[in-house]
């Protein structure tokens, strides 16, 4: 009976030694990803080529084209959810997004008693990457490719209201206006040119975003392109710059729109 028990607690004490070291690497490449974003290029002053009314933003949030930066790293707090129509769950997050070149890092963690899951979501170096593991340590999800590469370059210019720096002085970025208060942003990536459209309110604020076709999965988990929507609001000054304090996004899925991220950022930074 003995000998069983000991064989249990070592067979016990070897995989938790597993997910340690598992662990241990998922941050270690986390980590090594953020050094690649704060060894970007810094800014450079494109003022001069974009329309007024998307300059004015990004003078407005403080940016500032004649002091070059690298990178804004901000903390969330918010929920989402993993699925079409699943629950939505309470996450914390960290986020470094690089300025004069696209790229960003998305550190996740379920908030709780007992952490559910820990979910990397990346565009470093125009390859895109997404990553879930439960418990820190172990792989359920993982996506890398051309469609992921465009999915994530999507993503970095949906949140260019959070990075108004990138607006003055990412040269890689494409701008024209599209209505009275409309002004679409390009960018090119290994699975094609992702676009996004912004709409601002009267005080010249952003106060959505939409795309079409971005790459994502339906309800059964299968590729698929779906239309892109989001709102911002709540601006204020958050550490050196006035941001959206809050923001959501969804899919228009085939039976409606469904956001499936909500969030409040907080502690924004600046790193020349």
């Amino acid at each position: 009976m003995q000998t069983v028990l000991a064989l249990i607690v070592l067979g016990l004490l070897g995989l938790i030694a597993l997910q340690v070291a598992a662990s241990r690497q998922f941050r270690a490449r986390i980590l090594t990803l953020a050094s690649e974003l704060r060894n970007a290029p810094p800014t450079r002053n494109i003022e001069a080529a974009l329309p007024p009314m998307v300059a004015d933003f990004a003078r407005r949030a403080g940016a500032d084209p004649g002091r070059p930066v690298r990178v804004a790293s901000f903390h969330q707090s918010g929920e989402i959810r993993l699925r079409p129509g699943g629950a939505f769950t309470k996450i914390a997050a960290w986020q470094l997004v690089s300025l004069g070149r696209p790229g960003f890092l998305w550190d996740a963690r379920a908030t709780g008693v007992l952490p559910r899951f820990h979910v990397l979501e990346a565009y470093v170096g125009g390859a895109g990457q997404l990553e879930a593991r439960a418990f820190g340590s172990i792989p359920v999800a993982r996506e890398k490719g051309p469609e992921t590469d465009l999915g994530e370059a999507f993503r970095y210019l949906a949140e260019l209201p959070w990075a108004p720096d990138a607006i003055l002085g990412n040269p890689d970025l494409s701008w024209r206006v599209t209505g009275a208060d409309t002004v679409e942003v390009r960018m090119k990536a290994a699975g094609g040119t992702a676009r996004v459209t912004f709409r601002f309110d009267r005080a010249g604020d952003i106060v959505a975003m939409e795309a079409k076709g971005r790459p994502a999965r339906d309800i059964e988990g299968r590729s698929a392109r779906f239309d892109w929507r989001g709102r911002f609001w709540d601006y204020r000054e958050i550490g050196p710059r006035r941001l959206p304090a809050q923001a959501e996004v969804g899919y228009v899925y085939p039976s409606g729109h469904e956001v499936y991220f909500r969030g409040e950022i907080t502690g924004y930074h600046l790193s020349a």
